[in-house]
C-alpha cells in the first residue's frame, strides 16, 4: 500500500539558505520537506570562496594533488546591473 505524503512546501537544498527557509516556514505552521542530494545537509554548498593558485603553485607545487576541491573555476565573468541595462 502506497502512503501519500502531503507538504505545503518543498525546499530543494539543505544548505544554509534552504534550511533557514524551511525553519522559518515550519515556524509559521507550514508542512515542509527538505530535499538534499548530498550525503549530509549542505554537502553541495556553493559559496563565493576561491583559491588563487599562483602563490600555492610557486611554494607548494604538489598542492593540487590532494586538494579537497569539488569544482574548479572554469570561467570568470563580471556583470554590472543598472536600472535599465547590463554591462558585461
Amino acid at each position: 500500500m502506497k502512503r501519500e505524503r502531503k507538504h505545503d512546501v518543498i525546499v530543494v537544498g539543505g544548505g544554509p539558505a534552504g534550511l533557514s527557509t524551511a525553519y522559518f516556514l515550519a515556524d509559521k505552521g507550514y508542512n515542509i520537506i527538505v530535499l538534499e542530494r548530498g550525503s549530509e545537509p549542505g554537502s553541495k554548498n556553493v559559496f563565493g570562496g576561491r583559491i588563487y593558485s599562483y602563490p600555492l603553485d610557486k611554494y607548494f607545487p604538489e598542492w593540487r594533488k590532494d586538494a579537497p576541491i569539488e569544482r574548479w573555476v572554469r570561467r570568470e565573468a563580471l556583470s554590472i546591473l543598472c536600472k535599465d541595462s547590463i554591462v558585461s
